[in-house]
Parts: structure tokens; C-alpha cells; sequence
């Protein structure tokens, strides 16, 4: 039995959702009865793993190679989308992340670029792809997967990343005021450090993995699922007056 009934035929945007929250989110908003497209920017089997896993399940779910911090390629996935499952109802912003680590003076000009732009210009262009659609249908979700280091610097040496969170946290404010009383809204999940498959090959071992939950107030990390479960119940009717808002999934680490 489907926990939000009024989901069923909607059809969704999950970017980054080939592994790790998205993909969780993917599955969430698929037993729900969700038509959702998951977007990986560069590798292929792996999405298609995902798009397989979650389809034995008797879900609907399709994949998109693309960078959804490029125009065009973001044009081509809506396009895309809308001719297998019609107008998009639901946009998840949840792709990016970043590879290099060290103080801001030492970061290099590209892969500060590199970040903003898998992070946060994504999230507007895809946003913008799909916003004045669902105006005009009077109906429509935005969520952007923030992180808690957009929140407060928890991730040392990342000034490129927490940047990139913050921004994305002002950005959702900022559409959700253009929007409010459309029938449109736009809300942030800011999730703390997620038992993903990226954190599991980060912290192997046990001693590590003792170490990262030695920093969490309830003494272990959240489950993919537990990230998921908020953005889909955003989706839902039960949060149509919620707006704006940011929500910490974070176990107590971050409280504002």
C-alpha cells in the first residue's frame, strides 16, 4: 500500500540518480507510482544497474547520460522525458559532490568551477527547464539535496562545495518566494554524512567507520532511505503549505 496515493502517474527528474540518495530517492518516488528518470552525468552501466534493480521491483524507471550542468544536454533530457512520460511534475536536485579536498587558497580555478557547477548552476538549469511548465499546469515539486555543510562548515577543506550547498539553499528560497501561490513548490533536504555506497568506500574499515560515527549525535549514520523518505513526503499533498523551507536531516548534528 502506497503511503501517498496521490503521487501515482506523476512523472519525475531525479539527477545524480544512478547510486547513493538519488538512487534511494529514485526507488521511494517509484513505489509511489512515480514515473522517474534518473540522470548520471558520465557512467552509463551504472545507471543502468540502478534502472534494472529498481524496474525488477515493478517500478517505472528510465535512465539519462547526460551533465545537467550543460544547456543543452538539460534540454535534451526534458525533451526526453516528456516524450516517454510526458510533462514533468517533480524535479529532484540532487546531483553533484566533489573530487579534490585542501584549503580555498590552494583550490584551482577549475575545480572551484567544476563544483559550483555540478552543485549548484545544475540545479538552476534544469530548474528553469522545468519551471514555467508547471506553472502553467498549476501544480509542481522542486526539492534541491543540499548537504549540512550548506548549513555550517562540517567538511574541512571544502570551502568549493559548502559554497556550492549554501548557494543551493538560497537559490530554493529565493524560487520558492517567485512562486508561492502557484500550485508550485520548492523546498531543501540538508542530509548529513549518509551510509552511501560513495561514504562505504571512504570509511572501509571499522575503524574509520567507528570514527565518522563517533561524530554523529545518535552515534551512527543515516540510511539512504532516511534521506529519501523526506523528499518524497515534500512531494506529497500532506507538505503543500510547506515552502522555502530547509529541512536538516542530520540526527541532531545540525540545529538551526
Amino acid at each position: 500500500m502506497t503511503r501517498y496515493p496521490e503521487l501515482a502517474g506523476k512523472v519525475a527528474i531525479v539527477t545524480g540518480g544512478s547510486t547513493g540518495i538519488g538512487k534511494a530517492i529514485a526507488r521511494d518516488l517509484a513505489s509511489e507510482g512515480v514515473k522517474v528518470m534518473i540522470t548520471a552525468r558520465q557512467n552509463g552501466e551504472r545507471a543502468r544497474q540502478a534502472v534494472a534493480e529498481l524496474s525488477a521491483e515493478g517500478t517505472v524507471v528510465d535512465y539519462f547520460i547526460g551533465d545537467a550542468s550543460n544547456k543543452s544536454d538539460v534540454e535534451r533530457l526534458v525533451r526526453e522525458m516528456e516524450e516517454k512520460f510526458g510533462p514533468v511534475d517533480i524535479l529532484v536536485n540532487n546531483a553533484g559532490g566533489f573530487k579534490q579536498r585542501g584549503p580555498v587558497w590552494e583550490l584551482s580555478e577549475e575545480e572551484w568551477d567544476s563544483v559550483i557547477a555540478s552543485n549548484l548552476k545544475s540545479a538552476y538549469l534544469c530548474t528553469v527547464a522545468v519551471l514555467p511548465g508547471m506553472v502553467r499546469r498549476g501544480w509542481g515539486r522542486i526539492i534541491n539535496v543540499s548537504s549540512e555543510s550548506g548549513r555550517m562548515p562540517v567538511v574541512k577543506l571544502a570551502a568549493h562545495y559548502s559554497a556550492s550547498k549554501a548557494g543551493l539553499i538560497g537559490f530554493g528560497k529565493h524560487v520558492a518566494l517567485e512562486v508561492a501561490g502557484t500550485g508550485v513548490t520548492v523546498n531543501n533536504t540538508a542530509p548529513a554524512t549518509t551510509w552511501s555506497e560513495r561514504v562505504q568506500g571512504v570509511y572501509a574499515d571499522d575503524d574509520s567507520r567507528k570514527m565518522i560515527e563517533s561524530k554523529a549525535p545518535m552515534g551512527r549514520l543515516a540510511m539512504p532511505d532516511e534521506q529519501s523518505a523526506i523528499v518524497t513526503f515534500l512531494c506529497s499533498n500532506g507538505a503543500s503549505y510547506i515552502n522555502g523551507a530547509t529541512i536538516d536531516v542530520a540526527g541532531g548534528k545540525v540545529m538551526i
